[in-house]
C-alpha cells in the first residue's frame, strides 16, 4: 500500500510540474513574436518618411521578453525579434508599414 501510494504522490508531482510548464492561451493573444525586417535608413526615408519631419520613435524593451525582442511603438504594439538587426537599425512594422528604431 505504501508503495502504491508513493508512486500515485510521485506521478502527482511530475503531472503537475509539467502541466505548470505548459502554454497559457491567454497571454498575447494574436501578438506572436514576427522577425524583424530592417530597412535601410535611405529606404525608410524614401518610403516611410519619420513622423512630423523628425526622428524615428524606438521600440520598447520589456526585460521580461527573449533577448532581441522589442515592442513596437505603433499600435497595435506588436513583438518583433530584432536578434539579427543591429542595435540602432532601423526596422519595419509591417502591419502598420511604419519605421522605428531598435535600441
Amino acid at each position: 500500500m505504501k508503495l502504491i501510494a508513493a508512486v500515485v504522490a510521485g506521478l502527482f508531482a511530475i503531472g503537475t510540474t509539467l502541466y505548470a510548464q505548459g502554454v497559457d492561451s491567454r497571454i498575447n493573444q494574436g501578438h506572436r513574436v514576427i522577425e524583424a525586417t530592417a530597412i535601410t535608413k535611405a529606404d525608410a526615408e524614401k518610403k516611410y518618411p519619420p513622423p512630423n519631419g523628425s526622428t524615428y520613435p524606438k521600440a520598447d524593451r520589456n526585460p521580461h521578453d527573449a533577448s532581441g525582442v522589442v515592442t513596437s511603438p505603433y499600435p497595435p504594439y506588436q513583438k518583433y525579434d530584432c536578434s539579427k538587426v543591429n542595435h540602432g537599425g532601423l526596422v519595419l512594422d509591417v502591419r502598420v508599414k511604419h519605421v522605428f528604431v531598435y535600441p
